[in-house]
């Protein structure tokens, strides 16, 4: 996976933003397509996952929001 984008597009921007806890990100797999990630920045939620990834940002969100609602 290649890096972190310094210069998020606005659907990530708000997903930092509704999700603080989280440290979210977009990352690229081998063949350039998107991967969604986000991890607890410090153990402070229920949140049952240390990893979330999803291939879109609906996908994470609704991982967020729901925990164990469909992405990994």
């Amino acid at each position: 996976m290649t890096g972190y984008n310094l210069h998020p597009n606005p659907e990530l921007r708000r997903l930092r933003e509704d999700f603080p806890a989280h440290l979210i990100c977009e990352l690229h797999d081998e063949r350039g397509r998107p991967v969604f990630t986000a991890t607890l920045a410090h153990r402070c939620c229920p949140c049952p996952h240390t990893l979330v990834t999803a291939t879109t940002p609906a996908a994470l969100r609704k991982a967020l929001t729901h925990p164990g609602g469909g992405a990994r």
